[in-house]
């Protein structure tokens, strides 16, 4: 995993998964249930806990990965047009 978004095109996201989920629909993402199979442009936020982790499910890898059932963590889908713009 390796790709994550700390900014929009209307600046940060923030640190906690909140923020995170607020600023992304902010700029129009758009949420999604947990998918199945691979789609472009799709995002993950994970709460961490004392942090969110916005990131950019990039490849059907990645996307297996943050849909590992042993993974209990709380988790928001979206898609979002820009991702491929903002993530690093």
């Amino acid at each position: 995993m390796g790709k994550y978004i700390n900014q929009t095109s209307k600046g940060t996201v923030g640190s906690s998964a909140a923020s995170k989920i607020k600023n992304l629909i902010d700029d129009g993402a758009i949420a999604i249930t947990q998918p199945v199979h691979f789609i472009p442009n799709l995002v993950c936020v994970v709460d961490n806990g004392f942090f969110g982790a916005a990131a950019y499910a990039y490849t059907e890898g990645e996307l297996k990965a943050f849909t590992d059932p042993s993974d209990r963590r709380p988790k928001k889908w979206f898609t979002w047009d820009k991702v491929e713009q903002y993530a690093s």
